[in-house]
């Protein structure tokens, strides 16, 4: 019997919720589109599906506003307002479900820091047996960036790309995919500049090296943007390649699915002629 191809999908905050917004909003219409792409490409019996979001505009502006990117440590108020936070990204994490299984996609909330702590703003656990059960019954996980209980800083933040690295590794995924607001990496930020260019191939190597400027998010990001996202891979044996799409055209998930008329950045991990 074939093993499932494993398909990790990072749905940006920027491509979920309204994250320029000073208030939490989520783009209902539009996840409501992807959601319908995804379930007419997806193919349970030939793939095993993993879905993380970003905290957009419900978790990455309290955190900023609070200062809580080094942690809630011993300041009563940063406690509070860290665990207000995981209530901010509970209430999207629950409304995304909501709306993927009205679509027909059998997705579970797997509320982040239920599964794993930090130590000093570093992942350092993470419990994978309630999701190979959800992923044995048929069951599209759905993580999600949150503030997590961390051992010395009392809670941290985990991000969504911290959690696609990890479950790659676990998983021995051979791909993963990144849906943002722009169409993949740039030279500057596309949002800004107008003479930006897409980057449409690289390889770990050269990012990791400094070849490209990489800009951060332009909205409200405590979790480094671009520029701290693809460091975490280094390590990844399984891993072969990273591919940045434009989440914002639903039709652009369809990629992940059939492989077809990709269009965005993609980021060689091994280099050529290695094994």
């Amino acid at each position: 019997m074939l093993q499932k191809e494993i398909l990790i999908i990072k749905l940006g905050g920027s491509v979920v919720t309204l994250k320029h917004l000073n208030r939490p909003a989520i783009r209902r219409l539009h996840v409501k589109k992807i959601a319908s792409v995804i379930f007419k490409n997806y193919n349970p019996k030939k793939q095993t599906l993993i879905l993380i979001h970003g905290a957009g505009s419900f978790g990455h502006l309290h955190a900023h506003r609070y200062d809580l990117t080094f942690g809630t440590k011993d300041h009563p108020e940063k406690s509070f307002r860290a665990i207000e936070n995981q209530s901010l990204d509970a209430q999207l994490n629950s409304e995304l479900v909501s709306l993927f299984i009205a679509s027909g996609l059998p997705v579970v909330g797997m509320p982040t820091r239920t599964l794993a702590t930090n130590t000093k703003g570093k992942l350092a656990t993470l419990e994978t047996k309630n999701l190979r059960a959800a992923l044995s019954v048929g069951a599209v996980p759905l993580l999600h960036g949150d503030m997590i209980f961390d051992t010395v800083w009392g809670l941290s933040i985990c991000s969504g790309d911290v959690l696609v690295s990890k479950l790659a590794s676990i998983f021995s995924a051979e791909k993963v995919f990144f849906a943002s607001d722009v169409d993949g990496i740039f030279t500057q930020d596309p949002h800004r500049f107008k003479n930006a260019e897409l980057i449409q191939n690289t390889s770990l190597g050269e990012i990791i090296k400094g070849a490209f400027k990489l800009s951060g998010s332009h909205n409200k990001d405590v979790t480094g943007g671009l520029s701290k996202k693809f460091t975490l891979f280094q390590r990844n044996s399984s891993l072969k390649k990273i591919y940045l799409f434009n989440g914002i055209h639903a039709k652009n998930f369809s990629f992940v699915f059939d492989q077809k008329n990709f269009f965005g950045t993609t980021i060689q991990i091994k280099k050529t002629g290695q094994g």
